[in-house]
């Protein structure tokens, strides 16, 4: 088995870029995941009525997936990109930038650091209210997500998480934990600060 990195790269209405990505253990070669991944992506986009595409304007796009293959500390050696182009098809205005679909991968283990997470691109703004995603988008991205993990697990693959560095539970740096079950969709809203922060300030 290997480790890998899978990321999805995009870009937001406003210009800037955004990502998500999960580590994951394979027997599949690094060029066969990035095709795994990548169709998995591209179904779960463009499902019919149900599709991550109806959560998002047009101006909210996925430009390129990536997989890395991964040494004993978690860092890349060499990777296999592709490039795309697919874009949301809401017809409504884009909701904050700032804010984020938050979604939670869980594991055996109850650990802070056994668990993963994923942040999505804010939703269109009538894809929630006061700062919660509504019931039909949320269970939208709740299908898709699951139909990825599903497409990646179809194999043996399996997602996985790690500490970079020793925790206080006394866990070692690079101890893997998989992840298990379905996708859990936080009904709110999450803050992109982290994103937010590395915007060059403009002033009048």
């Amino acid at each position: 088995m290997t480790d890998y990195v899978a990321i999805v790269r995009g870009v937001l209405p406003n210009g800037r870029g955004w990502s998500t990505s999960r580590h994951i253990t394979s027997n599949q070669s690094e060029s066969a995941l990035l095709t795994t991944w990548q169709n998995a992506w591209t179904s779960a986009w463009n499902l019919a009525t149900t599709g991550l595409a109806t959560v998002y304007t047009s101006g909210t796009t996925i430009t390129e997936f990536e997989v890395g293959t991964l040494n004993g500390s978690m860092r890349k050696t060499s990777k296999s990109v592709a490039a795309v182009s697919l874009a949301g098809s809401n017809a409504t205005t884009a909701g904050a930038q700032g804010t984020s679909i938050v979604v939670d991968w869980q594991s055996a283990g109850t650990l802070r650091n056994q668990r993963g997470r994923q942040k999505l691109p804010a939703p269109a703004t009538d894809q929630a209210a006061d700062g919660k995603l509504n019931g039909t988008p949320a269970t939208n991205v709740k299908v898709a997500m699951d139909s990825v993990a599903t497409a990646v697990r179809a194999d043996g693959s399996t997602y996985f998480v790690f500490p970079r560095y020793a925790t206080e539970n006394g866990v070692p740096a690079f101890t893997k934990t998989i992840l298990i079950g379905n996708a859990l969709v936080r009904n709110e809203l999450g803050s992109e600060n982290k994103r937010e922060r590395k915007v060059t300030k403009t002033y009048t």
